[in-house]
Order: C-alpha cells, then sequence, then structure tokens
C-alpha cells in the first residue's frame, strides 16, 4: 500500500522526469535530404554524360571502309567507352547513396520501434498504477488536505498527472504515425535503388557491346596498316610542333619582359602584372596542387595526359595535356590567377589560349569561341571562351594543358577531385 506522501512523490517524479521524446527528427530528415540532393547532384552528372555519349553514338552510322572515316569511328566510339564507363561510376555513386538512405531509414525505423515500445510499456505501468489506485485515492488525497493551500497543491498535481497520461498517448500516436512514414519512405527508396541497380545492369551490357564493336574496329583498322602508321607520324610532328610553338611563346614573353624591364622597349599598351605579383600567384597556383577547379562544368576527361599506346601496333606517342569531354560549346574558365600570353592557332588544337601564372602556364585548346585577348589580367575563374563543338578541330572537348617552365604535368593531379 502507497503512503500519501509516497504518492505525491511519485506523481512528482513522473512529471518532472523527461518523457521518452522522439529523438530529434531534424538531424534524420537534414540528412536525407542532404542525401537526396547528392543523388539529385550525380544524376544531372549522369544524364550530362548521357546526352554526350547519344551525340557520339549518332557518329558511328557515318563511318564507311575507308580509313580517315574508319579510324574517326575509333576515335569517337573510344569516347563512348570512356563516357559510358564514367556513367556507370556515377550510377553506382548514386545507388550507394540509394542504400546509404535506405540505412538511414532503417535505423530510424528501428530507433522509432524501440520509442514506441518504451512508451507503451510506460504508459502501461501508468495505467496499472492509476487502477489500483483509482479515483478514491485522489479524493482522499484533497480531503486529507491539512490546509487550504496543501489543498490547492494537491489538486494542480493531480490535474497535472492527467495531463501527463494524455500527453503520453499523444506521443504515441505520434510515433506510430512517423513509423509508418518511414516504413513507407523505406519501400519507395527500395523501389528506387532497384531502379538504378537495374539501370547499372543495362549500361554494364552497352558498355559491354561498345568494347565489342571497338575490337571489330581495330581488326578493320589494322588492314589500313600504312595509313594508320602516317596518321600516327602525323600525330608526332604535330605534338612536337606544338611543343616548340609553346616554348616559343613563353621565351618571347620572358624576352619582352626583360627588355621592358631594362628600359630597352616601349611599355605595352596595358599593365601586365609585375614580378611580384607573378611571384605571388605563382605560390598560389603550386599550393592548389590538386584543388584547381575544372576548366569546364560536368566535364569527363577522355584522353589522359603522358604515354599513348597506338591500339594497332602499339606505337608510343606522348600526349602533353588532357582531352576534356563536355557539351558543346560549354563555358570555359581559367582555373588560377594570371595574364595571357598568347591567343593562337596551334597545330592540330585549333583557336588556344595560354595563360601565364608566374612560373606557370596552362592551354586552352579547341576552342569554338575566344573571350579575351592578349596581355589581360585573368583571375581565377574568369570566362575566357567556349568549348569544343562539332566543327571544331578535334570535336565536343577541351584541351587543357599545364606546365611549370618548359615542363608538362600530368593535369588530372592538379585539378579538383580528379582521378589520375
Amino acid at each position: 500500500m502507497i503512503s500519501r506522501s509516497g504518492l505525491i512523490l511519485i506523481l512528482l517524479s513522473l512529471i518532472a522526469a523527461p518523457t521518452v521524446l522522439a529523438q530529434g527528427n531534424g538531424s534524420y530528415e537534414e540528412r536525407r535530404a542532404e542525401l537526396i540532393e547528392q543523388q539529385n547532384t550525380t544524376r544531372e552528372q549522369i544524364e550530362s554524360l548521357r546526352q554526350q555519349i547519344e551525340t557520339y553514338t549518332e557518329r558511328l552510322g557515318f563511318a564507311t571502309e575507308r580509313y580517315e572515316q574508319m579510324y574517326q569511328q575509333y576515335l569517337e566510339l573510344e569516347r563512348v567507352i570512356t563516357l559510358q564507363q564514367e556513367q556507370i561510376r556515377q550510377m553506382r555513386r548514386e545507388q550507394s547513396q540509394i542504400t546509404e538512405e535506405i540505412d538511414l531509414i532503417e535505423e530510424n525505423i528501428t530507433s522509432s520501434e524501440e520509442r514506441l515500445r518504451d512508451l507503451i510499456m510506460e504508459y502501461k505501468d501508468i495505467l496499472t498504477f492509476s487502477y489500483k489506485n483509482g479515483r478514491t485515492t485522489e479524493l482522499a488525497l484533497l480531503l486529507t488536505s491539512s490546509s487550504f493551500n496543501q489543498l490547492l497543491v494537491r489538486s494542480f498535481y493531480l490535474g497535472k498527472f492527467d495531463d501527463f497520461r494524455q500527453a503520453q498517448v499523444n506521443e504515441i500516436e505520434d510515433t506510430h504515425d512517423e513509423l509508418l512514414a518511414s516504413k513507407t519512405d523505406l519501400e519507395e527508396t527500395r523501389l528506387r535503388n532497384l531502379d538504378a541497380l537495374a539501370a547499372i545492369e543495362q549500361e554494364m551490357n552497352n558498355l559491354e557491346e561498345q568494347q565489342q564493336q571497338q575490337e571489330r574496329n581495330v581488326e578493320l583498322l589494322r588492314r589500313d596498316r600504312d595509313n594508320i602508321q602516317e596518321q600516327v607520324d602525323i600525330r608526332q610532328r604535330q605534338l612536337s610542333e606544338l611543343t616548340s610553338t609553346l616554348d616559343n611563346l613563353i621565351a618571347e614573353e620572358e624576352r619582352i619582359r626583360r627588355e621592358e624591364a631594362a628600359g630597352t622597349r616601349v611599355m605595352r599598351s596595358e599593365r601586365v602584372m609585375n614580378d611580384e605579383e607573378l611571384v605571388a600567384v605563382a605560390s598560389t597556383f603550386r599550393n592548389s596542387k590538386g584543388q584547381l577547379p575544372w576548366p569546364v562544368d560536368n566535364g569527363t576527361i577522355t584522353q589522359k595526359f603522358g604515354l599513348r599506346i597506338h591500339p594497332v601496333f602499339g606505337t608510343r606517342t606522348n600526349y602533353p595535356g588532357v582531352d576534356i569531354s563536355a557539351p558543346p560549346r560549354s563555358t570555359v574558365r581559367v582555373v588560377n590567377d594570371g595574364y595571357v600570353i598568347g591567343v593562337e592557332i596551334l597545330p592540330n588544337f585549333g583557336n588556344s589560349i595560354l595563360v601565364h601564372h608566374g612560373g606557370f602556364y596552362t592551354v586552352y585548346g579547341n576552342l569554338s569561341e575566344i573571350y579575351v585577348r592578349k596581355d589581360q589580367v585573368l583571375s581565377r575563374n574568369d570566362v575566357i571562351g567556349l568549348s569544343g563543338d562539332e566543327n571544331s578541330l578535334i570535336g565536343e572537348v577541351l584541351f587543357f594543358m599545364v606546365r611549370e617552365g618548359t615542363t608538362s604535368l600530368n593535369p588530372e593531379e592538379w585539378l579538383q577531385n580528379a582521378v589520375p
């Protein structure tokens, strides 16, 4: 039998004790919203890649048995395969994000079920207590009050006790509704996950078909051995001419700066960066390795830097930069502060811009439009032109190159989130 004082202590502890509230939905909802936002961003990248794949795929039907067209088909298909591989990587990334979302929802369901179970048990205890003591005990508490003030206090806490029980009922209902909503979310997310897995499987099949087609292309290319070797030799000469052109531009710029410093040359019509500013720019560039912004949005590297082994003969050539496939006429931005030392037509890379970053240089080639002039000072992310389109020398790509002095560097090691 519980004494009157003991009953009051129980009432006080029940009212004062924190109720078992649902864990902050804010963190769960924010995290889920973040995951969904990541999926949307990844989906945009997938759609951009899909559009590029469709563009290159359309061109595959125009190839004939003639070498020039066959070799062009090989190059276009190589880009399709690379883009498909990147698309599959992004699709797997999206599917991983969906899986993470499923785990988060399942964790929330488990938490809600535990919360609901605890709330129900607590409410059962309160109902048991109320049944054993009943309204008679409550009336006895009021009638045996030693003073009017004690009567008011006991009346107040008895009212709070009723409110507490009603709040428990409300919380049980809310937790149950939250649990049902989470289970609905889980079912929808699992369906999205199945769709994502099916899409990945389909793209893997497409990729396998394209790779088989590429193998057939290589067999056809072997039938025109002399022309292929000639094209390889031409590419080597073009790359040699490119290197020579860039070396000459850099040497000419350095000569002009020395003459200006010595006062033996008329100063330029517009101010370029002085030596002190270039030293600071070079330091910023050097410290930005792996963090430079991409020169185009939604770009995918389809031709890597460095050693290239010809698919037919194994002939080795060195590619001085990278080709970044992007939607036609994409906005091109400079990756760091600097100034333009050349606006040239480079061998095999068409309209190009060379930017000086104080000992470092970047080249933006195969441009469909140019928006800057020689000696123009630039800030990081300034728009300098548009990437290639169907009429450009090497198609719908941006040729991008990074140099330190006369040494070509791997741009993938400098660009943010690139995968060398």
